[in-house]
């Protein structure tokens, strides 16, 4: 082949430097293009081409299958390497080389044709150029000559022609045609998932098909990923379109499935995976609030709606995710309990057991405000009590009336009718009461008064309560002259037999002649009445007086109880002494406060390390006073009783140790290996080295081949022989072109992916804090009260810390973890232990009082009158005001054996 022809031309010497440059450039081009020649052997002019003309329609990109193909009626073009302009000269002089070597032909955006072989492009411009127009043409220019010219046999649309070259269009030169070859290219260039769905749909079974489920799922992550970013960019974790996280998963979904193994996917579905679990964290504190709104018995049952419906959606996203569908179980677990209860309760209700249908409901009560279902059940109840009590009110059975009231205002305390109802009942209940209570009054007084016991039938309506005293006003009134006389005389015959007092008796007595006086004085104006009524009283208050000092001058105060009481009494009776007496109950108070009101020391030791458990005693020490003081019981804590005198010691000491208090910390240490993105090289495939090497094993066949049929045509051997040189010619070539197209389609190199292992640390820390108290209840005689308690809390906490991981890992690793704070761990651990040591300290104390009554009764049988009385005195001061028949008990102890009069509804 000749590469370069120089033509003489007339010029003057100005022109003796683009010559020069002519010749240089020709030189150039040779050399660039000797590179090319290499590779792409020479053919014979009438050797047939097929290509596949690429190109994009009004429909898309389209293809033409043709063979035959040539350009400008030619199989060759020249190279143009390193040309800016070409006039006819320099274009006869540009190298030529063959299509037939080539792997594409393409115009690229500037208008230039870039010839492809072994993966290097020139530059080329066609054959037959035409100059008439132009003196010098531009590679583009030239370009713009080019005629593309074949047979068609296949296309994509349909029956379409040959396009013109212009920008954009492509030939791809192969071995033979091949539809599915050309409908893949065609599908390569336009590069949409429709095309590439299509082609995989048509050629299920393509060679091909593995590239073609990569370039699907491609797609489908790249459609994940910008709905994932979608999702991310619409606001906080909160308001974020949960839909746009659906449609990131359905595409990695999709991705995944185009291509199994889809190790982007793959990764993608985890993080999406991640997600999910940030967003169930809100759920699981909503279950956990309801849960606790159940413990509570407050609302809370929005909780668990707003918890289902949010992880509804989430399973929307991604169905098959196992946390999300464990937490979806525990919250229709959760649903169905309620579901069943209400059904039971609205089955009750509808049968006519209404109290059944409002118990069954228990907890969930609560919900009342935010179900309808529930509140329809209470409402019911609660109307079937109220609508009885109209009833039983509207027949005067105040009582009953009351009972249904009260009935139902505990069913519905937002009901104010309900509790007015009840108070109005209650209030006509008690005047029925009355009523009836003066009424017996009367007839009993009115019997005294026809025996002529004038005193009895008196006193018997004067002794009525207030309320009840009023509405026999008239009956007093009658008797009030007949009693005056007859009042005075008895007193004073008692007063006659029994002053100056000595015993019970006597006292019983006084005071019988003191109220005769009393009253008596209250119906006349007579100083004679009223001196002796003070004489009385003066000589009663001393009589108590007496009897106070008696057991209040007893050793250590261990008579203040019953002393004070007497005190107290003298102090009612007192009109001369008065101030004295006052002074002597002000005196008396504090000791009486310590010793007949319950009273308990604390002693708190600690047998743990005082480094670990620093003031940890001191703390639920105070923890304790401050629980006994706030509880409502009359109980006061004594601080430090070793520090105060005998008679001020309590009751009771609570004496306690700190068994244990401290955090173990277990630690271990691991190396674990990981791979991790050390860089990038570029790699020639070996797939392409070899085919490459088997493509110049064949090229030198053909040739070989070729030599020996023009040297059988030019030395005019035998037909056979030429024929079978031919032959060998023909499998040469289909050879050559089999492995030009399988080295078309492989890539000749290839980035891959530097991957090293290394090592990063795992540190699994493992924290166990504990704390045990035990503590107990001593009498003032060191005897231990009730059992034992014992308080043990543990608190546990495993933390795994990944460090030293590299930002390039490939594993999916990543630094994560905090280490532990053990001293918040302790903490926490100390708070729980005060709070179910306060706890069962509090019900430890709410015994003492019945262990104080076992107490006083003991004394009784062992006939310590006064002991057992003391102790009498400080079980009503430790119990609630009330009627009992344990407080019956102290009462009537205390009346019979020191004529004490206490009520058992009110405080000493």
């Amino acid at each position: 082949m000749k590469w370069c022809k120089l033509i003489s031309f007339p010029f003057r010497s100005s022109r003796l430097s683009q010559r020069v440059r002519l010749e240089r450039c020709c030189v150039a081009v040779a050399l660039v293009f000797l590179g090319l020649e290499a590779s792409i052997t020479t053919y014979a002019k009438d050797a047939p081409l097929t290509a596949v003309v690429l190109f994009d329609g009004p429909q898309g990109a389209g293809y033409v299958q043709i063979t035959d193909a040539e350009l400008n009626g030619k199989t060759e073009v020249r190279s143009c390497y390193g040309i800016s302009k070409l006039d006819k000269n320099s274009y006869n002089g540009l190298p030529r080389a063959s299509l037939m070597g080539a792997s594409s032909l393409r115009r690229g955006a500037d208008g230039v044709l870039l010839l492809t072989a072994n993966g290097k492009s020139v530059c080329v411009v066609p054959s037959n150029l035409k100059f008439e127009h132009s003196v010098e043409l531009t590679p583009a220019e030239a370009a713009e000559q080019a005629v593309i010219r074949g047979m068609p046999v296949s296309s994509s649309p349909r029956d379409a022609a040959i396009p013109a070259f212009k920008t954009g269009v492509q030939l791809v030169f192969i071995a033979a045609p091949d539809p599915e070859l050309a409908e893949f290219l065609r599908t390569q260039r336009a590069n949409t998932l429709r095309d590439w769905q299509n082609f995989l749909n048509r050629y299920p079974s393509s060679s091909r098909r593995e590239f073609v489920q990569n370039a699907i799922a491609g797609f489908h992550q790249l459609a994940a990923e910008a709905a994932f970013a979608q999702y991310q960019s619409t606001g906080s974790t909160k308001t974020r379109d949960i839909a746009m996280l659906r449609q990131a998963y359905l595409e990695a979904e999709a991705a995944s499935d185009a291509s199994p193994g889809f190790k982007p996917s793959a990764e993608f579905i985890d993080s999406i995976g991640r997600e999910l679990d940030n967003l169930a964290r809100a759920d699981q504190t909503r279950l956990q609030a309801y849960r606790q709104a159940l413990q509570d018995h407050t609302p809370g049952y929005s909780q668990l709606s707003a918890a289902k419906q949010h992880v509804e959606r989430l399973l929307e996203v991604r169905p098959d995710y196992a946390p999300l569908l464990s937490l979806h179980r525990e919250i229709a677990a959760e649903q169905r309990k309620l579901e069943t209860t209400i059904v039971n309760a609205q089955v009750l209700a509808v049968e006519g057991r209404y109290d059944q249908a409002f118990n069954s409901l228990g907890p969930y009560a609560a919900f009342a405000s935010e179900m309808a279902r529930i509140d329809g059940v209470i409402n019911a109840a609660f109307k079937y009590h109220y609508e009885n009590g109209q009833k039983l009110a509207a027949h005067e059975e105040w009582e009953k009336a009351g009972l249904e009231f009260s009935k139902a205002a505990s069913i519905r305390p937002d009901r104010k009718e309900a509790e007015a109802a009840a108070d109005n009942a209650s209030t006509q209940l008690e005047t029925q009461r009355d009523h009836e209570a003066a009424n017996a009054a009367v007839l009993q007084s009115d019997e005294y008064a026809q025996k002529h016991q004038i005193v009895e039938a008196y006193n018997v309506l004067a002794d009525l309560p207030e309320k009840q005293r009023a509405l026999v006003t008239s009956q007093l009134a009658a008797l009030s002259h007949d009693y005056l006389g007859a009042a005075v005389r008895q007193a004073q015959k008692l007063q006659q037999s029994h002053v100056p007092i000595k015993n019970a008796t006597d006292e019983s007595a006084a005071l019988e002649a003191y109220v005769l006086c009393d009253r008596a004085s209250s119906l006349a104006d007579d100083p004679a009445i009223t001196v002796k009524r003070d004489f009385l009283s003066d000589k009663i208050s001393d009589y108590y007086l007496d009897q106070a000092n008696r057991y209040l001058q007893k050793p250590n105060g261990s008579g203040a109880g019953l002393g004070f009481l007497y005190l107290k009494q003298a102090v009612r009776y007192g009109i001369t002494n008065a101030d004295n007496l006052k002074a002597e109950r002000a005196r008396y108070e504090p000791i009486y406060e310590r010793r007949a009101q319950l009273s308990v020391g604390i002693a708190l030791g600690d047998q743990t390390s005082r480094r670990d458990s620093h003031g940890f005693a001191d703390q639920l020490a105070d923890a304790i006073t401050s629980a006994l003081d706030s509880s409502g019981m009359p109980i006061s804590v004594v601080r430090n009783p070793s520090e105060i005198e005998v008679s001020l010691q309590p009751h009771f000491m609570l004496v306690g140790q700190v068994l244990e208090h401290r955090v173990v910390k277990n630690e271990s240490l691991e190396a674990p290996e990981s791979k991790y993105r050390a860089g990038t090289h570029e790699t020639e495939s070996p797939t392409w080295l070899e085919t490459e090497s088997d493509y110049e094993s064949a090229q030198k066949r053909l040739s070989s081949a070729q030599l020996a049929l023009d040297d059988a045509q030019a030395q005019h051997k035998k037909k056979q022989v030429v024929a079978d040189a031919a032959d060998a010619v023909d499998q040469a070539q289909n050879s050559v072109d089999e492995l030009r197209h399988k080295l078309d389609a492989t890539e000749q190199s290839r980035v891959e992916i530097v991957i090293q292992s290394y090592h990063y640390k795992k540190k699994t820390i493992d924290l166990t804090a504990s704390a045990e108290i035990q503590f107990q209840f001593r009498d003032r005689a060191g005897n231990f009260v009730g059992e034992s308690a014992d308080v043990r809390k543990d608190k546990h906490s495993a933390t795994v810390v990944v460090q030293d991981v590299k930002a390039e890992d490939t594993e999916g690793i990543t630094n994560r973890g905090v280490e532990p704070d053990g001293a918040q761990l302790l903490t926490d651990l100390e708070i729980d232990a005060r709070n179910s040591l306060v706890a069962a300290v509090r019900q430890k104390a709410a015994e003492l009082p019945a262990s104080v009554l076992q107490a006083a009764r003991a004394l009784t049988q062992k006939g310590d009158t006064e002991g057992a009385g003391e102790l009498y005195v400080l079980y009503l001061n430790s119990t609630p005001p009330g009627v009992s028949p344990d407080r019956d008990e102290a009462v009537k102890f205390l009346h019979e054996q020191f004529n004490l009069p206490v009520s058992a509804d009110a405080r000493l």
